[in-house]
């Protein structure tokens, strides 16, 4: 299945670059949103094979129900697809890290670390589950700035945001972060971005998605 990895990845870093096209007018805005929900789909149909389960054909079904519900809007309201993907977007994001802390399941960044090093202690438990709810209310508060943005704010200002300037903030988020673990965590080896992010695509990073995993490092 390293070709479902390969087309949820792929799908990802096409929203991004569209995005930034449609920042600077290279694309319209509402193409841009029909094309993002697209590829949302296409990302959560990925996700549904790769688990391999018997009712695999049973996840296929949400999706694709919400595949054609995109189209009936698209032709009905295409300038409903400006906004929706941003809000749709993070909140995925944001019930990815929470429902990862629900009891029964490891955190996400845990299940980071633990590929990023070979020995793990209460020590890191606790600080991986906290930057894991830190990346859930930081997604949480990005719906809710794109509420307001919609709401006060110009459509040229909004849509700068939303398409440029969230993903600004979500990489300063991540460098602050990294900085502070750095510190925080100075008796601890680390790796740098580039070879974990080698790491987690060798393993498999679709790996991540799946909840209930039996290597809790502590409880909760």
């Amino acid at each position: 299945m390293q070709h479902l990895a390969w087309l949820s990845r792929g799908s990802i870093a096409i929203i991004i670059i569209l995005s930034i096209m449609s920042a600077f007018h290279l694309i319209e805005h509402e193409t841009l949103g029909i094309i993002e929900a697209l590829l949302l789909c296409t990302i959560w149909l990925a996700m549904s094979a790769e688990k391999r389960s018997k009712s695999t054909i049973y996840k296929f079904i949400a999706p694709l129900l919400v595949l054609l519900v995109i189209i009936a809007v698209w032709l009905t309201y295409p300038l409903l697809f400006i906004y929706v993907p941003a809000i749709c977007i993070n909140l995925l994001l944001a019930g990815f890290f929470f429902s990862s802390l629900r009891k029964g399941s490891e955190p996400v960044v845990t299940r980071i670390a633990r590929i990023e090093r070979d020995t793990f202690d209460d020590r890191l438990y606790a600080y991986t589950r906290g930057v894991t709810w830190a990346w859930g209310l930081f997604f949480s508060a990005l719906v809710v700035e794109t509420i307001l943005l919609i709401t006060f704010a110009s459509v040229s200002t909004s849509l700068l945001f939303l398409n440029f300037g969230n993903y600004v903030f979500i990489a300063l988020f991540f460098l602050a972060e990294n900085g502070y673990r750095r510190i925080h965590l100075r008796g601890y080896k680390h790796m740098s971005v580039r070879a974990l992010a080698a790491r987690l695509s060798s393993r498999g990073i679709m790996s991540l998605i799946r909840y209930g995993d039996k290597n809790q490092g502590a409880a909760d």
